[in-house]
């Protein structure tokens, strides 16, 4: 009798045991697994040990409000910071991405591609225009080409592209238009030659006395080929290049050592929003959205058709296609890089000549395999690729291919309905300046009322 109650009282012992071992396991996985990689979206509650034991789809909270980005307050760019130092918690995944990212691999792509000889010169960096946009579209060459692209606000309701071709050419890539700022950023980060047909005078005044001189590709009698008119287009928005030749023109075309980001899957993507489209309003005239393909596991691109009757009302999409290839722009990652946007005077603001200052970091949101994660862009070498990381400060896997940033400001405001997310732009405000134009100034056309 004693040893059958002694037998029973055992059992139920090390059934106790057994229970509170598994809800150890259970908690400590939904601390260390699951909380330290997921970053919720605004609104979100945080993730707990029941969501971990029967893990649903997130989705965004449907919601018609709009609310201003964590940074949307109006400031200065961050310094420089000094060569990042990795901590403990980086060891890890900057490991993983070392031992498995090929040798012949692009750091661009983390693709290893059809011609890896191509990585054995210097990228290359090109100005395409995209307005006016009855003239441009028709003709706009070479983006699918590109290994990643920027879109940034210009002036006057207007995007540009800054599109860097590494592992491939395009044998016509354009048309190609004047130069930015913001294009020294790119250049430098990338070790990249610039392609631009001119600039405003301020801007090519301050890349022409700059240690970048032997880097700018100008359209000149002995720069074509390969950067030459088409005289079958009308206007200023004909100037086309053929990316394999600008590099046996360069005094340096050799190999550079760029630092990639890191490649490789999503960890518990279920614990992720899942977002299908992401929408960019710049203006009237200039939006776009990336839509998620889940059978080809890419993003397409969609862009106006039309001018919208309001800001981000009446808005008119197409498919953004190259006429090089004749496909439509695909991204397998997306990224909303959120930049300041300053003037250095007054005379800079009336003409919008922005200096969207690429230093220091900022918030980004990734977009791949149509997931969302809230994320921090840093550049803390100025030689070398911005990275982008968690709120942990763990570098955010790339999914290897081709990456498109939408540059937008602090002030910019986001909303998001269910798997949509909207960026909208806030145009900085345009001040009469007491500046008197400086004698002689001829700035570059660029349209100004007629985008069909």
């Amino acid at each position: 009798m004693k040893a059958s109650r002694l037998k029973t009282l055992a059992m139920i012992m090390w059934v106790a045991i057994l229970g509170l071992c598994g809800l150890l396991g259970v908690t400590t996985f939904a601390n260390q697994d699951v909380r330290s990689l997921f970053v919720p979206a605004p609104g979100h509650p945080a993730l707990t040990a029941s969501l971990v034991a029967r893990p649903p789809t997130l989705t965004l909270t449907p919601s018609p409000a709009m609310f201003y980005l964590p940074s949307a307050t109006a400031r200065a760019a961050t310094a420089m910071p000094i060569t990042d130092t990795p901590t403990p918690g980086q060891f890890v995944p900057i490991l993983q991405y070392a031992l498995t990212l090929p040798a012949n691999a692009d750091p661009l792509t983390g693709l290893v591609p059809a011609q890896p000889e191509l990585l054995n010169r210097r990228p290359l960096a090109v100005k395409v225009s995209t307005f006016p946009r009855g003239i441009v579209r028709p003709n706009q060459s070479g983006l699918t080409r590109a290994d990643l692209v920027y879109e940034y606000y210009i002036e006057d309701g207007l995007t540009r592209f800054i599109a860097v071709f590494y592992s491939q050419n395009a044998a016509r890539a354009g048309p190609v238009r004047s130069g930015r700022y913001f294009d020294e950023y790119v250049m430098r980060m990338y070790h990249a030659a610039l392609v631009f047909a001119n600039a405003d005078e301020r801007v090519e005044k301050h890349l022409l006395e700059s240690d970048l001189l032997p880097l700018l590709f100008l359209p000149r009698d002995d720069n074509c080929p390969p950067l030459c008119r088409d005289t079958s287009i009308q206007g200023y928005n004909n100037v086309f290049v053929d990316t394999a030749g600008v590099g046996p023109k360069l005094t340096d075309n050799s190999h550079q050592t760029l630092r990639a980001p890191m490649f490789g899957g999503l960890m518990y993507p279920m614990a992720l929003p899942v977002v299908n489209r992401i929408y960019t309003h710049y203006s009237i005239y200039s939006y776009n959205y990336w839509e998620y393909d889940s059978a080809h596991h890419i993003y397409k691109r969609f862009s106006d058709a039309a001018d919208a009757t309001s800001f981000a009302q009446g808005e008119t999409y197409a498919p953004h296609i190259d006429n090089l290839t004749g496909a439509q722009l695909t991204a397998d990652n997306v990224i909303e890089l959120i930049v300041p946007h300053i003037f250095h005077n007054e005379f800079d603001r009336a003409d919008q000549v922005f200096d969207i200052t690429l230093t220091g970091s900022g918030d980004a949101y990734v977009f791949r395999d149509g997931r969302m994660v809230k994320a921090t862009w840093v550049r803390d070498q100025t030689d070398q690729p911005i990275q982008i990381k968690d709120s942990d400060g763990r570098l955010v896997p790339m999914k290897p291919g081709v990456t498109y940033y939408q540059v937008i400001n602090p002030e910019s405001t986001i909303r998001q309905t269910g798997d949509n997310m909207d960026f909208f732009f806030f145009t900085p405000l345009r001040k009469v300046t007491p500046t008197p134009t400086p004698y002689g100034f001829e700035p570059t056309p660029t349209p100004r009322k007629s985008h069909k």
